[in-house]
């Protein structure tokens, strides 16, 4: 992955503003506050590499489309912390926290506006309509998440539809636009997608895996923050069915209370964890991972298969 970050990640990180153009200033100041907290930029380099990959060496008007994709990332996560009220995010107050929910979610609905201009001028109506379609799956998804807090009985294919609005189409929808540009066929193109929707669900189900195992200071923000807010994911789904029904009740309880005491959030992950949840999840995010690798076989095996094989691998490594 490092040859990719090299070849392209300072032209997006020196043009990651550019498109940020309003006369309202203080649009400017949030948007830059969040994008200069960092992030890995992984959607970005899916959309460079699968360009790339597919031998693609005029990359001047991708960097824009690539950028505008993860100005629909920041913007959904602007619109996340508003609808869960975080205090942090990478390790630094959030934008919300700092300039207010209401400023935050209009900058949210700024971005968005600006990456879809971006695909106006720079891309074709094929990536309009899947980068389309996954921001409305986005908004899907999130809803469904809200309606789904405190149910303990989420089935697993409502997990993964949830999953797949938060994280997994926009994923799929970066790698098609850079097989799209580099004039893909359909196979390839949904190939391309498809490796996209896979590595997404796998990202996701490790960060769920980390709100249990990890710490504040690896994540930037707090731990057990899912259990806190009445969230059910995958590492209790794995271990639902093998729970006492004292454990059940217990932890129904728990995600129907408002600001449950932390000795109750650290008992229900203790529950998790003894029942090797966090273990169950992990083999399933490998599985979408190597699923996700077998996809890349119909590309040509290049430096850059490699490395989108690499950046793969490191979903499942990667500790925050």
């Amino acid at each position: 992955m490092e040859n990719l970050k090299n070849e392209v990640l300072h032209k997006i990180e020196n043009s990651l503003d550019k498109f940020l153009d309003s006369d309202v200033n203080f649009i400017l100041k949030i948007g830059n506050y969040i994008l200069s907290s960092g992030g890995k930029r992984i959607r970005p380099l899916l959309t460079v590499g699968f360009a790339k990959l597919l031998k693609e060496k005029n990359i001047d008007n991708l960097i824009p489309l690539a950028i505008a994709l993860e100005y629909l990332h920041t913007a959904s996560l602007l619109h996340d912390d508003v609808v869960d009220g975080a205090d942090t995010r990478r390790g630094k107050p959030s934008s919300n926290n700092v300039f207010g929910n209401e400023a935050t979610v209009l900058t949210g609905d700024y971005m968005y506006a600006t990456a879809l201009n971006i695909f106006s001028t720079y891309g074709n109506i094929d990536m309009i309509r899947v980068v389309s379609d996954a921001v409305k799956k986005m908004s899907e998804g999130q809803l469904l998440e809200l309606k789904k807090i405190a149910d303990f009985e989420v089935k697993e294919e409502e997990y993964f539809k949830i999953i797949d609005g938060k994280t997994a189409v926009l994923f799929g929808a970066c790698c098609y636009v850079g097989a799209n540009y580099a004039k893909a066929d359909e196979k390839l193109s949904n190939l391309a997608y498809d490796y996209g929707i896979k590595i997404g669900r796998a990202f996701q189900i490790v960060d769920d895996i980390l709100d249990y195992i990890s710490s504040e200071d690896k994540l930037g923000k707090p731990v057990c923050n899912d259990i806190k807010e009445g969230k059910i994911t995958y590492p209790l789904i794995c271990i639902r069915d093998e729970l006492s029904n004292e454990e059940k009740e217990f932890i129904k309880k728990v995600i129907k209370t408002i600001n449950p005491d932390t000795e109750d959030i650290l008992k229900v992950r203790d529950i998790v964890l003894e029942r090797q949840g966090h273990k169950k999840a992990f083999e399933k995010a490998k599985e979408y991972v190597r699923k996700a690798i077998q996809n890349l076989e119909e590309f040509p095996q290049n430096i850059y298969c490699k490395e989108l094989k690499k950046l793969a691998e490191y979903i499942v490594e990667r500790e925050v």
